[in-house]
């Protein structure tokens, strides 16, 4: 959820999760419905600010009034996310599953979370402590979650299949799914790229604005550029260039298909529409594919509802996209490779911040410190090293505790205490890291 990697968040959370079959399946799942999802201008200004926080606080260079601001403009991008999309619910789902999520017997509940098995603290407090732990259900995506904070509740699967029967029931209400008319109204408040599939296959890509009808889909409107696409591919001539003023077109019937493909080219046609819309112009052009026609092209044209001009002759060429229904809306565009070039996707900062490569002799001497307790040690380099760290390095507390898992209960008890005590002195101020050196010592003792 954040650009910066991790690796010890991939290599102990995600990847030994991976290999259980159910789990996987609802992984790919997920990402099916996820490439469908329609998000949001918000969407984006918030993954924004959140890349440019998680940059900054990478970047060893950054000033303290670098990170404000980065704080404040992820708060602001925040502040301004007023509607909610089927990107958005889908990274809820995401975080209370993939990231937070909790499996088997609420009484004894176990991790599956990436995001929980990387974090000792609140790994811990999943288990022990006081947090909420709510069966799932598909009302977990109404539960906001902050990146920054521990979560204050959890939610617990069966096992994984039920994981899939919860993304099933959400993805059954997206608007790849059922289209229509509240499906295309959901494409125009996202603000952003969709795709609408007519039912002869025919994709039309760009950022919807307007949609005429009541209870069905009348007539809709693209701002552009816009592509119109077959099978995911941009069709020959019809890409964001051409229509780069915009895209508009009503729904058809059948019987007006019908008359469309038994229309001589450079003949008139007067149209009417089950809307009531008129079309009058001369058919030029015809697109077929699969034996069907996906686009009519008019010269001389002139669209009108009643009184309302809907398409005028001086704007050129009208293509009539030919279909009954929109069966599908989806977010971004139906072939990506050649509409990318219209979009305004701000790529990744590639300049690599200069990061620490050159340690300080106390450095030097605190890494061969560590180095030498990979090997057997005898009592006189017991003694070295804890002199240096005595006089050196009083603050470490990672070097010691690991000296406590090399050392004899016996033989060292006197020298264990003494370790003990340093450690519980240089934590004392921080309790989290406190409490984590506790669990530990009952696990070494």
């Amino acid at each position: 959820y954040t650009p910066a990697p991790d690796i010890v968040h991939e290599a102990a959370g995600h990847s030994p999760i991976i290999v259980n079959e159910s789990y996987s399946n609802y992984l790919k799942n997920y990402g099916q419905a996820a490439s469908k999802a329609i998000s949001s201008t918000e969407d984006h200004a918030i993954y924004m600010a959140i890349r440019l926080l998680s940059d900054i606080k990478e970047n060893p260079q950054s000033k303290k009034e670098d990170i404000l601001f980065a704080e404040k403009s992820l708060e602001k991008a925040l502040q301004n996310n007023e509607y909610l999309s089927e990107a958005a619910y889908l990274s809820r789902l995401n975080w209370w599953t993939v990231e937070y999520g909790l499996i088997g017997d609420i009484d004894k509940p176990k991790i599956f979370g990436a995001g929980l098995l990387s974090s000792v603290g609140e790994s811990y407090n999943a288990i022990y402590g006081d947090v909420k732990v709510i069966p799932l259900t598909l009302d977990c995506i109404n539960y906001s979650y902050d990146i920054t904070e521990q979560q204050p509740q959890l939610f617990i699967a069966n096992n994984f299949n039920h994981l899939n029967d919860v993304l099933n029931e959400y993805k059954a209400q997206m608007a790849y799914k059922i289209g229509g008319i509240k499906s295309i109204r959901k494409g125009i408040e996202s603000k952003s790229v969709c795709t609408l599939k007519l039912n002869t296959g025919l994709e039309i890509s760009g950022i919807p604005t307007d949609v005429y009808g009541h209870t069905f889909e009348e007539f809709y409107r693209f701002e552009g550029p816009v592509q119109l696409c077959y099978q995911n591919k941009e069709l020959k001539g019809h890409g964001g260039e051409y229509h780069k003023q915009g895209f508009s077109s009503p729904i058809c019937t059948p019987s007006i298909i019908n008359q469309l493909q038994n229309t001589p080219i450079n003949e008139a046609v007067n149209i009417k529409f089950k809307s009531g819309i008129n079309l009058n112009g001369i058919i030029n052009n015809k697109l077929i594919a699969d034996s069907k026609l996906l686009v009519a092209s008019f010269t001389d044209c002139k669209i009108t509802d009643g009184d309302k001009l809907l398409f005028d002759p001086s704007w050129g060429t009208f293509d009539l996209a030919c279909g009954t229904s929109i069966i599908s809306v989806y977010g971004g565009p139906a072939d990506i490779k050649c509409y990318l070039k219209f979009m305004n996707l701000e790529l990744p900062n590639k300049i690599k911040p200069n990061y620490l490569t050159q340690y300080s002799n106390k450095e030097k001497v605190l890494i061969n410190l560590y180095d030498k307790i990979s090997n057997k040690l005898n009592n006189d380099e017991l003694e070295l090293i804890i002199h240096e760290l005595d006089f050196k390095f009083q603050k470490d507390w990672l070097l010691r505790f690991e000296l406590l898992s090399l050392l004899d209960p016996i033989e060292h008890s006197k020298l264990i205490d003494k370790i003990k005590i340093q450690i519980h002195e240089i934590s004392k101020d921080n309790h989290d890291l406190n409490n984590s050196i506790e669990r530990g010592l009952n696990i070494i003792y």
